[in-house]
């Protein structure tokens, strides 16, 4: 997960933390999870690359910002990765208590097998 957080760590003002958001968190936000890290075989074994699938939720006060973060969240990944292979979005929606916008996404790249 490291590698993933250093590729976004500067975006939303520092506000990028991992499962879950601080209790103290400013927003707009981001909170990134891991959902599947798979080791990648072809037929003759083992190819020393693992395909990691990240959940990144951004939160903000608008919908606009929320999506916003996320072009950024996308932009530095392809900046910071050459292995993007996938990006898919989950769902919007807005969580009336907190009074945020939440936009998720899940992102899939590839990368070396012992990378942090």
């Amino acid at each position: 997960m490291q590698d993933f957080f250093d590729a976004i760590k500067d975006l939303a003002g520092g506000e990028v933390y991992a499962l879950v958001a601080a209790e103290n968190t400013q927003y707009p936000a981001i909170v990134y999870t891991p959902i599947v890290q798979e080791h990648i075989f072809g037929i003759d074994g083992p190819h020393g690359l693992q395909r990691v699938r990240m959940q990144v939720d951004t939160y903000a006060r608008t919908y606009q910002e929320a999506l916003h973060l996320q072009d950024q969240v996308l932009a530095a990944l392809l900046a910071d990765k050459s292995t993007v292979a996938d990006v898919r979005m989950g769902l919007s929606e807005f969580e009336d208590q907190a009074r945020l916008y939440r936009v998720s996404v899940d992102y899939t790249y590839h990368r070396p097998v012992g990378s942090p």
